[in-house]
């Protein structure tokens, strides 16, 4: 049956107006993604979005290593001592473009973007375009790990709070840029509470029998923020001479070509 010409309208106008609902434009493939999206559950926190450490302690130099202690050092044992003592700044693995590690990370002075799914929480960093892993789903860390730079997390929601337990870290990481270590067994703890619509109270509790002599925490606040994270590549600020930035030419190079030089091609 042929429909009458103010009929195809009406079901003109009517497509029109769903394609412009929220829903549908969501699907827009050259819509702007939205920064911050709902928890993935009723009843947890709501860590989507970017953060900015707002009073993360630096952690830079002794002085402020000791401010953070009340004066002292950190509980050193005998050898994460003698290693504090002759620590080389210049080998801070951030330095060489190295990964961070998870706790670092959190305190950097680059924000992070959070995206909370069922079943993981992901960490994405501005500084060095790194991310990680948090495993919500109920798994146990491995029995046996092979030591990473960023180990194998796990975490369990509490109320408004996210707790995440980290193991299996290699040693190579640094704790922080005044240059305070530890070893393969160190266990991270961390907490992500929600303190408000667009603030994060954040806990990180280190313990590493060969560094230091008991845990210690240190604590600070996370704020929301409308930012897009920033592409940041490490190798484009590292001074590897005029090689590293002018492209090698093909013609004549044998190790791309595959002709020698010195035969007719």
């Amino acid at each position: 049956m042929e429909r009458c010409p103010s009929h195809r309208a009406a079901i003109m106008a009517a497509v029109l107006a769903l394609a412009s609902t929220p829903a549908l434009a969501a699907q827009d493939p050259f819509a702007p993604t939205p920064l911050v999206g709902p928890a993935p559950a009723d009843g947890l926190p709501n860590l989507n979005g970017v953060w900015d450490n707002t009073t993360a302690p630096a952690y830079s130099n002794e002085r402020s290593v000791r401010e953070a202690f009340g004066g002292e050092l950190p509980p050193f044992t005998p050898y994460g001592l003698e290693r504090w003592l002759n620590r080389d700044l210049s080998l801070d693995p951030t330095g060489l473009c190295q990964p961070s590690g998870f706790g670092r990370i959190l305190r950097a002075p680059n924000r992070i973007q959070i995206v909370q799914t069922h079943g993981m929480v992901v960490v994405l960093s501005e500084l060095y375009w790194q991310f990680h892993r948090i495993f919500t789903d109920g798994r146990p860390h491995p029995d046996e790990i092979d030591p990473t730079w960023w180990g194998h997390s796990v975490g369990r929601y509490e109320g408004n709070t996210l707790i995440v337990d980290t193991v299996g870290m290699n040693d190579r990481s640094w704790i922080a840029t005044a240059g305070l270590e530890h070893s393969e067994q160190l266990h991270l703890v961390q907490t992500f509470e929600q303190t408000g619509p667009d603030t994060l109270h954040i806990t990180e509790t280190y313990e590493d029998p060969i560094y230091f002599t008991r845990p210690w925490t240190i604590e600070y606040d996370m704020q929301r923020q409308e930012y897009d994270l920033m592409e940041y590549i490490c190798l484009d600020n590292l001074n590897k001479g005029a090689e590293y930035y002018v492209p090698t030419p093909a013609e004549g190079n044998p190790a791309i070509t595959g002709v020698p030089t010195d035969e007719p091609r």
